[in-house]
């Protein structure tokens, strides 16, 4: 079946992503190939854009050109006066006086290297963005595909990684989690989160064929189901390899949304042919969810017995008191009133912690982020950031309740939207212990994912209970 142009462009830019942007620092050599690559394809996407779609899709453009907007307002320089008078430059501004340097003009970021590096990091994910939008709904819906594929590249590389965890060559990045799976990323954390977000794909992609109508079809989604079921228990003990207690329970929380999902999917279909039929297919779906459970805690516990669950031994190797990302908080709160209303530019956190540092919390380590990237994307984005995040989390409950409303359509694409909003999910829950949305393949997952929520949907059937 043929493809557009935009299609084609997006899965280059998926696979660049993922081969080349595995890792959140700004000093990745590979960037010097991703960030051109994406912005020559942004061009390629925005010379397509038609005003059709446009209107079809201009809250995610806004959104979009909003998320791009604050970092580049951060770099615009602004008036001593004005600068001076900002919460949180009075460190500065004495060194200015102690250096003799006079009435200098400033960008708001206390790290404007930093927030530039945010800046050109965005540029990719947009890319995604707008040339997503230029896609159909089967195409998004071949986008699955896709993910899975570079998804099981990492998940095998990272079996690899393990099996021989001398070998440096299987790495990708200098900075990494070494001896770890950590697949095509440079942290095990996102490499867990892309594989925890494989189960609910694995799924979708597993039910397409739920309607299918003639013999081979069936045939076809019978097989389908069974690779998605044994790809899904071969994904668990990949994410305990890991190491990452939080994949553990992201992997959890996916498995029960999928549960939730497809029971309710399967339990609420209307028109059943006979009381004897559905009493049939009520007992199937009550018992599949149990005997699904069942299987993935065999699959755990055989991975546990045999030593290889290093996330499962690194849950119980600390108490979460002890964990430097927890420590932390009240700092970051702290600095988060200091620096109220415009923050201290996206991108600067690295720079502006080292300032406010507790003697106490001093180690031969540094932070990077925040490890909670709701904490540091206030912090430094301020207000307006903070602004962005509501409207972006009254969208996201606004179309959960418009697919629910029309949970009894059996279409592909209300599955696809579906599928969307538990990767989102997953994403933000992620993002509270974390910083996934910062590594350039997650970014663009991420967006793919977006898109998916937002398919275009087939009108309602004048015989549909919703209509």
């Amino acid at each position: 079946m043929a493809t557009s142009g935009p299609f084609r462009a997006i899965c280059l830019l998926l696979v660049a992503a993922f081969l080349l942007g595995g890792g959140s620092r700004g000093d990745i050599t590979s960037l010097i190939v991703l960030r051109p690559l994406a912005v020559l394809i942004l061009g390629y996407g925005l010379a397509g854009l038609q005003l059709s779609h446009i209107r079809a899709n201009r809250f995610l453009l806004g959104m979009g050109l909003a998320v791009l907007a604050l970092p580049a307002l951060h770099l615009l320089p602004l008036p001593p006066a004005w600068w001076g008078s900002l919460p949180g430059r009075d460190l500065v501004t004495a060194i200015d006086q102690a250096a003799g340097l006079g009435q200098v003009w400033r960008p708001l970021s206390l790290a404007p290297d930093a927030t530039l590096n945010a800046l050109e990091a965005l540029l990719v994910p947009f890319a995604v963005l707008v040339l997503g939008v230029r896609l159909d709904a089967r195409e998004l819906r071949q986008l699955v595909g896709v993910v899975l594929i570079l998804g099981g590249i990492s998940a095998v590389l990272g079996l690899a990684q393990v099996l021989d965890g001398k070998n440096l060559s299987l790495y990708f990045y200098t900075v990494t989690n070494d001896g770890m799976a950590v697949g095509l990323f440079a942290n095990r954390n996102h490499q867990a989160l892309l594989l925890a977000s494989l189960l609910p794909l694995l799924a979708v992609w597993a039910d397409a064929g739920d309607t299918a109508e003639t013999e081979d079809d069936r045939h076809r989604a019978g097989a389908a189901k069974l690779f998605g079921l044994l790809a899904g228990l071969a994904l668990l003990p990949l994410i305990m390899i890991t190491g990452s207690r939080a994949g553990l329970l992201l992997a959890a929380i996916a498995l029960a949304l999928i549960a939730v999902l497809f029971w309710r999917k399967r339990a609420s279909r209307p028109g059943a042919a006979s009381r004897a039929t559905n009493d049939l297919l009520a007992r199937a779906n009550a018992a599949l969810p149990i005997g699904l459970a069942a299987i993935c805690l065999g699959v755990v516990a055989l991975t546990v017995w045999f030593g290889r669950a290093a996330a499962w031994q690194r849950l119980f190797a600390s108490a979460p008191g002890e964990d430097m990302r927890f420590l932390i908080v009240p700092t970051v709160w702290a600095m988060i009133r200091s620096y109220l209303p415009l923050g201290t530019g996206i991108g600067s956190f690295e720079r502006v912690y080292q300032v406010h540092e507790p003697d106490r919390l001093l180690e031969p380590t540094y932070m990077n982020h925040a490890h909670n990237d709701w904490l540091e994307l206030i912090l430094t984005g301020g207000l307006p950031a903070l602004v962005l995040l509501i409207v972006a989390i009254i969208a996201y409950l606004l179309r959960a309740r418009h697919l629910q409303a029309r949970r009894f359509e059996p279409c592909p694409e209300l599955r696809l939207a579906w599928l969307g909003m538990v990767v989102i999910l997953l994403a933000a829950l992620a993002s509270l212990g974390d910083y996934p949305m910062r590594v350039p393949s997650l970014s663009c997952f991420f967006v793919v994912a977006v898109l998916w929520t937002c398919c275009p949907m087939p009108k309602n059937r004048p015989d549909d209970p919703t209509s």
